[in-house]
């Protein structure tokens, strides 16, 4: 794929004969062609993605909806489900502000759950159709499978079911989380379409299941929301989804990913904690969020939540009316240090956890399948996710580069130099600006203490003797 950073479809189609033909005066054995001119693309993993593909029909471009690889293709999710992330991508490729696409995702989940409790969606739409891989009966695991138990149904009134048969079923009553639950209520959709038949479909199985691990998947790479959010959205337990990098920092080879150098900090830096400092005046915590935040075009957000911590001449001060005391220097790098000690600690403890938000199991014993989650019970049954480190050696060292900008007073004030905002007083930035040059010497002693803690981290560096230590042997 090539990206031509055009809005114009035929300049796009220009560029990409351009190279084309480079291409192919270049490679005589190779001849390429343009397959496709996608005007929005949701990229998720080689040959996962999601698109607007521009279609020429009687000379009028129009655009179509092209989806590969994605949840919404695999038959084992109910239509309801595939409708839902139907209509998510095309809030997602819509062209729309973010803000507003998330906040349309949100209102859509919202009406959704309430949609289904109300038991307003057809029962049809939740089938589920999931394909046997051999006879019924010769299944080890049968009670926790859905498909199993309806083929040993079927089996058992008298008709006859075989391997490679599509079992078509919707789990009904309630299974209150449980796998073997779920599978002895699932019924074929023919007796639950049946007239009087009693059966309702398991609402809180289908969120749990079917709507938000797709949702969340396509979700992923979107700033203003996570799976807790959507799950409050759904209805469910948030305690159940928590917030974490599992499924960011896996390691898998089919991932996609821009060098860490070329990633903006507001998003490579956007799952770090905040510095929260105490102040031994009023003995209440504060936030420093650095050079930046104490300008007047700082997030809108930093008033939420813990207060920032004021820049004076004089260094950091609580921001809280009557208290004003000053932080100083070996508080501050007391408590840095206090901080970064949490963090290495933290990554120590090598806890390991699921990137099914469905599932969420989290431990600290890698199992002999590796990478494999073996489920809530632990028998390798009931969940297809893969087990990531919940904090990383990328997560850590990110986490102290956050921490060692707060104080770099150049970065700092390279941020400060950048375009302001419209309506920004200019003698505003001014002021931080010479406040920063003051402070210079302070932060400069926080920031070595961050440095002494990156110096000694190996994931910043690459060892050549390593790699090509061999060759000197010898």
């Amino acid at each position: 794929m090539v990206n031509t950073n055009q809005d114009n479809i035929l300049e796009a189609i220009k560029m990409g004969n351009e190279f084309k033909k480079a291409v192919n005066e270049r490679y005589e054995l190779l001849e390429i062609e343009i397959d496709n001119v996608f005007r929005r693309l949701l990229l998720h993993a080689k040959k996962k993605y999601a698109a607007v593909n521009m279609i020429e029909v009687d000379g009028v471009w129009k655009e179509k909806m092209e989806v590969k690889g994605l949840d919404m293709r695999r038959r084992e999710y109910c239509q309801l489900s595939k409708d839902t992330s139907t209509e998510l991508l095309n809030f997602l490729l819509s062209g729309e502000d973010p803000e507003k696409v998330v906040a349309q995702i949100h209102d859509h989940l919202r009406a959704l759950a309430e949609k289904m409790r109300s038991h307003s969606v057809p029962a049809f739409k939740y089938t589920i159709y999931t394909q046997l891989g051999k006879a019924p009966k010769e299944y080890p695991n049968a009670g926790s499978m859905p498909s199993v138990q309806v083929a040993l149904k079927l089996l058992a009134k008298g008709k006859p079911v075989k391997a490679k048969d599509v079992m078509a079923f919707v789990i009904c009553g309630s299974s209150s989380g449980s796998a073997e639950k779920a599978a002895n209520n699932a019924h074929a959709i023919d007796e639950v379409l049946a007239k009087d038949s009693g059966l309702v479909p398991d609402i809180d199985y289908y969120l749990h299941k079917q709507i938000l691990p797709p949702v969340e998947r396509l979700c992923a790479p979107i700033s203003g929301t996570n799976v807790a959010m959507l799950a409050e959205c759904l209805g469910l337990d948030t305690s159940k989804y928590r917030v974490s990098g599992a499924s960011q920092v896996a390691e898998r080879s089919d991932v996609i990913s821009t060098l860490e150098s070329q990633v903006p900090d507001h998003i490579r830096f956007k799952e770090c904690e905040a510095l929260g400092l105490l102040c031994l005046g009023c003995r209440r915590r504060f936030e420093f969020r650095g050079l930046s935040y104490q300008a007047p075009d700082a997030d809108p957000d930093a008033s939420e939540g813990a207060p920032i911590g004021a820049l004076t001449n004089e260094g950091l001060a609580c921001p809280r009316e009557g208290c004003r005391k000053k932080m100083g220097t070996l508080t501050l790098s007391c408590q840095l240090e206090a901080q970064i000690r949490r963090h290495t600690s933290r990554y120590y403890e090598a806890f390991l956890v699921c990137d099914d938000p469905a599932c969420g199991t989290r431990t600290r014993q890698m199992s002999v399948y590796g990478r494999r989650c073996l489920g809530p019970k632990g028998l390798a049954i009931g969940c297809s996710g893969r087990m990531a480190w919940e904090y990383s050696e990328k997560g850590l060292y990110n986490q102290l580069l956050y921490l060692r900008g707060l104080f770099d007073v150049d970065q700092g004030l390279e941020k400060m130099g950048k375009p302001r905002v419209a309506g920004v007083k200019v003698e505003e930035s001014e002021k931080v600006k010479v406040l920063a040059g003051m402070n210079r010497e302070r932060f400069g002693v926080a920031e070595e203490v961050v440095k002494g803690y990156l110096d000694r981290s190996a994931w910043g560096w690459v060892s050549m003797e390593g790699l090509f230590g061999f060759a000197r042997k010898g």
